[in-house]
């Protein structure tokens, strides 16, 4: 008997994540890949330095980590061409679908509609496809 019997799959899309990221944010012109072992997100953003404003190309690297309930956790792997916290703060920080904080990006799974619609479980699985990062939740 298979252990994710009563297990509901769901898919979060490249351009899922995307959408989340744009939103709130201003100018930023971002790409998600989601290969089997990383995400990537690519782009620019505007940085402001004292009066001048400038836009910076970004690459990061993040992989899951660690699962909790609902909410998955992924570590900074790789930032391109700098490593700054205000830029990752920009990026990741958007409740209720990501939270930033010390190196780690917390994804609540339960802001997802997709997700919503389903009140009961947890994450069983989850996994990184190519363009997608699929998960099992329990009944």
């Amino acid at each position: 008997m298979s252990p994710f019997k009563n297990c509901i799959p769901i898919t979060v899309t490249e351009a899922m994540i995307e959408r989340i990221i744009k939103m709130k944010s201003s100018g930023q012109d971002i790409k998600v890949e989601i290969t089997p072992r990383h995400i990537v997100l690519s782009g620019t953003m505007e940085v402001k330095k004292m009066m001048f404003k400038k836009n910076v190309a970004f690459r990061i690297t993040i992989k899951p980590v660690h699962v909790e309930k609902r909410t998955i956790t992924f570590e900074l792997v790789e930032v391109e061409p700098i490593d700054r916290n205000f830029i990752n703060q920009r990026i990741f920080n958007r409740p209720p679908f990501f939270e930033y904080e010390k190196r780690a990006i917390k994804m609540n799974v339960n802001a997802w509609s997709i997700v919503r619609k389903i009140p009961i479980g947890t994450i069983k699985s989850y996994e990184l496809a190519e363009g997608a990062l699929k998960m099992k939740l329990s009944l």
